[in-house]
């Protein structure tokens, strides 16, 4: 390791005397000594993503469409919201996707699926998108639109 100069200055200083006597006095030392250098630093977790994705701490993340990382590291979309195009939306809102499919809480159902609400209650949705040869939904989707 290199070592590196420390330079140390001292200074002072004494007012002017009585008529007669010297004036001012400046006194500056100045000390040079070398000392080594400090260890650097361990460093931080790298993250290295594939095309497209972005590192959002640790983890590799689409900036586009994930609703806890939504256009921004650390940007989070309410839960009715969906991450679309990196901004946080309702995807039932026109222009937003869901224009050829039906509107399923924050999801589109599109080419012939069903939007089901398998949640226990009507207070307490939980809607998926499902194929209509799977069956009926288990109960009424009150949460769903087209």
């Amino acid at each position: 390791m290199n070592a590196l100069p420390i330079y140390v200055t001292v200074s002072s200083s004494s007012g002017g005397g009585a008529g007669g006597e010297l004036g001012a006095t400046t006194t500056t030392t100045t000390v040079s000594t070398t000392s080594a250098g400090g260890e650097g630093g361990a460093g931080g977790v790298a993250c290295a993503c594939d095309a497209g994705l972005s590192c959002c701490g640790p983890a590799c993340v689409n900036l586009a469409n994930d609703p806890q990382n939504c256009g921004m590291c650390g940007t989070r979309c309410l839960d009715e919201q969906a991450c679309i195009q990196g901004e946080c939306k309702d995807p039932c809102d026109p222009n937003f996707g869901c224009e050829e499919g039906i509107c399923c809480g924050v999801q589109c159902c599109l080419g012939g699926t069903i939007c089901c609400d398998y949640g226990t209650s009507a207070e307490a949705p939980d809607l998926h998108c499902q194929q209509p040869e799977n069956g009926t939904c288990p109960l009424a989707c009150t949460g769903c639109g087209s």
